[in-house]
């Protein structure tokens, strides 16, 4: 009979959800079916797979079923399979996970065509589960060990050609419930004449089981993780010489095993098991831990391996007591440098050179900002993780655009004490030059700076849009803008309007109510409206109706917008402020003419304060007035009022013409008998005639 191309190998134990589905994606695959056959081992199942295991037998000669009692181990289940396959290639399925179609016809053509002697496809997870991807960034017909990373995967699930397993007597640890798989294809890789990486599709599919049953996610001891560190480094060093290729292939069983077992994990061992644990991983490892090997590990990997094979265990414990469970370093400025801080029974027994680190990912937060004159507020947060300390200084500093000037400013206020994180600055920028200037947080240590940028994180409170000194009409030279950069948002500073030229000024002609007796704001401004211009209504003292909103600017001429201002009787007791933000530049606008509101016209009352805002006011009867009023011109008879007057302001319609409007409303009669609205707005409406003719 001829034998098969390919054995595949299913290890089964209580995966009765599972393996039905798993033995079918074998069975649907695309390859011809006369050149597979399907070892499947039943490591004494208890859950009912043994008959889901004898269906799919019943119904595909291919298969067959090898039953023994438990033994324990994934190997003790895979073993046996190995001893009667005759695929001219193997490859191993686990019992929870699949095949995808298509997926042994490719890597069994490509070993075929390639003369390769292992094949790798890509490996995913149906829920998110961690599975190896680096060395299937891209197809490798003949890969590189190292270079491709194919190393970093040691899982079984490869296609192997058979005579490389014969020939080297493979077989798995059968006391070893994890890991047992990786010297086993450790020294499949070190043997083969050719490696394949196939990336151009996904060919297996890792399911995590609903049941708990991966062995691979459960909890595992330091002396299990050891283990399987030392049977790599034994394999590494069996088949292959000394030099730059061995040590680059101990880097994944000393950094991630090794440092597994030389995590938390060893603390929980007592003296004796760690002194006899100690010397089982001298024994193996030090014949080959190189100066090569060395500098490849990570730092803290190199340091417990120095204290291991130094026989320093009290201070090796020490060390991991302080970063336990893979905590960051804690660091401190020493000598010129940031350096790892360490008890001082460890300190003077680490490598100098292995306890510098890198700067520390500095982050702030912009806490307040404020312009005054010509002068610029700010104050900000500074957090440093794992600082042991404090820094030097912190201060806020200017950097010009494009060029190498720049301004610091005068700090004002600081808290960077020890205790203190996050650490807090204040500081003042004063005569800063013409330019466009960004910002930054400086944190000092002696001659050492570290800048970051400012802005991007900040406070609510802080408004979105930016703040100025327009509101004090400065000249145009002096004219100070701190405002947030598109995209990251962070705080810059525009002195001398060289980005914001195009802005326009705005004041409040007047106040009047339109045909449903609302307040509408009349503003005035230096050029006509633009569709990007807004104007935002502050609400305070109503928590429910609080906030800022925007109001709608309906234009009324070339130069004048009408705002309505948000409902009376539902902001009783609310003080209002108005603010635009014309040509990307804020500004506040004072609130007029309120001396000459008649509330009981109106309905509601609006007081002045010293901020250039109003405080409403609706009084019990007005109160009355306003909702019986409001009942009336519910529904319809508002909509259509509201789509009238949109359709003659989209028309063209003057604000003459809208004037003529309202002089035939209750509203208008309103405003001609106001001293200051109704000469006021006859001002402003002549003013645009003269300027429209």
């Amino acid at each position: 009979m001829t034998p098969p191309d390919v054995s595949v190998v299913i290890p089964v134990y209580n995966s009765v959800d599972y393996v039905g589905e798993a033995i079918r994606s074998v069975r649907d695959q695309t390859i011809a079916p006369e050149r597979v056959e399907l070892i499947v081992v039943d490591d004494g199942s208890t859950d009912g797979s043994d008959a889901v295991i004898a269906q799919e037998a019943a119904a595909d000669p291919r298969i067959t079923v090898i039953t023994q009692p438990n033994s324990g181990t994934p190997g003790g289940a895979r073993n046996p399979a190995l001893d009667v396959v005759r695929g001219t290639f193997v490859f191993f399925l686990d019992s929870d996970d699949l095949l995808t179609p298509g997926a042994l016809e490719s890597m069994v053509d490509t070993a075929i065509a390639e003369e390769s002697d292992v094949v790798l496809g890509k490996i995913v997870s149906s829920d998110h589960r961690h599975v190896p991807t680096s060395m299937f960034k891209r197809t490798a017909l003949d890969a590189d060990l190292v270079g491709d990373r194919v190393f970093n995967t040691l899982g079984p699930t490869k296609l192997i050609r058979r005579d490389l397993i014969d020939r080297l007597h493979l077989r798995f640890p059968t006391d070893q419930t994890v890991g047992e798989d990786e010297p086993f294809i450790a020294a499949a890789y070190l043997n083969a004449r050719k490696i394949s990486v196939l990336a151009d599709m996904d060919y297996y599919i890792v399911q995590y089981r609903q049941d708990g049953g991966n062995m691979t996610l459960g909890k595992r001891s330091s002396p299990s993780h050891a283990l399987v560190a030392r049977r790599v480094v034994e394999v590494i060093e069996r088949f292959t010489e000394p030099g730059d290729l061995r040590d680059g292939l101990l880097k994944r069983p000393l950094d991630r095993p090794l440092a597994r077992a030389l995590d938390s994990r060893w603390l929980t061992l007592d003296a004796a098991a760690q002194a006899e644990l100690a010397a089982e991983i001298r024994d193996t490892v030090a014949p080959v831990y190189t100066d090569g090997v060395r500098s490849l590990l990570r730092t803290a990997t190199t340091i417990k391996l120095d204290l291991l094979i130094a026989g320093e265990l009290e201070a090796l414990a020490s060390y991991i007591a302080v970063h336990r469970d893979g905590g960051d370093e804690a660091l401190l400025w020493e000598d010129g440098s940031f350096r790892m801080h360490l008890p001082d029974e460890v300190s003077a027994l680490v490598d100098p050179s292995l306890r510098v680190l890198p700067a520390p990912a500095i982050t702030c937060r912009l806490e307040d900002l404020g312009v005054e004159g010509m002068g610029v507020d700010v104050s900000a947060s500074v957090t440093i993780p794992h600082l042991v300390g404090e820094p030097d200084a912190i201060g806020i500093r200017a950097r010009l655009r494009g060029a190498e000037e720049v301004h610091d400013f005068t700090v004002t206020a600081q808290d960077s004490g020890p205790s203190a994180m996050p650490f807090l600055v204040t500081a003042k920028g004063t005569d800063i030059p013409r330019g466009i200037w960004d910002l930054f947080v400086v944190v000092r240590f002696a001659d050492h700076e570290i800048e970051r940028r400012l802005g991007a994180d900040r406070s609510r409170a802080i408004e979105p849009d930016g703040i100025s000194n327009i509101d004090e009409a400065p000249d145009p030279q002096d004219r100070v803008l701190a405002y947030f950069t598109q995209g990251r948002g962070n705080l810059s500073i525009d002195r001398g309007s060289i980005l914001h030229k195009q802005f326009a000024l705005a004041k409040v002609a007047g106040l009047t109510l339109d045909v449903d007796g609302r307040a509408v704001l009349l503003i005035e401004t230096t050029r006509p409206p633009r569709p990007a211009d807004e104007y935002f209504c502050y609400v305070e003292g109503i928590p429910q109706h609080g906030g800022r909103r925007l109001l709608p600017g309906s234009p009324l001429g070339e130069r004048l917008v009408g705002l309505r201002l948000p409902e009376a009787s539902e902001i009783d007791g609310a003080s209002l402020s108005i603010s635009a933000l014309l040509g990307g530049v804020k500004s506040s606008l004072p609130i007029t003419g309120t001396e000459h509101w008649n509330p009981r016209a109106a309905g509601f009352a609006l007081i002045p304060d010293e901020k250039g805002g109003v405080k409403v006011i609706v009084e019990e009867s007005m109160r009355s007035r306003a909702q019986g009023s409001r009942s009336k011109r519910a529904g319809s008879k508002r909509a259509d009022s509201m789509t009238a007057t949109a359709a003659r302001w989209r028309h063209g319609t003057t604000t003459g013409s809208v004037l003529d409007r309202v002089r035939s409303t209750r509203a208008a009669q309103l405003v001609r008998r106001t001293p200051v609205l109704g000469p006021t707005l006859g001002r402003v409406v002549r003013g645009t005639r003269r300027r429209t003719s």
